[in-house]
């Protein structure tokens, strides 16, 4: 897009939706992952003989 063509309201509208959603889906996975990732992380502490699985 070019600096010069303002953009439509409408099409700001939508990227400030989808924005948003991504937003939300970003914070949602990132709230899922981080217990799995401390989960995984504590026991490969736990029991260093997997770790040569990981």
């Amino acid at each position: 897009l070019e600096a010069n063509t303002p953009l439509p309201k409408h099409i700001l509208d939508v990227w400030v939706i989808v924005l948003i959603i991504l937003a939300t889906i970003v914070v949602m996975t990132s709230l899922l992952l981080c217990p799995a990732t401390a989960v995984i992380i504590y026991r490969v502490r736990t029991h260093p003989i997997q770790n040569g699985a990981v």
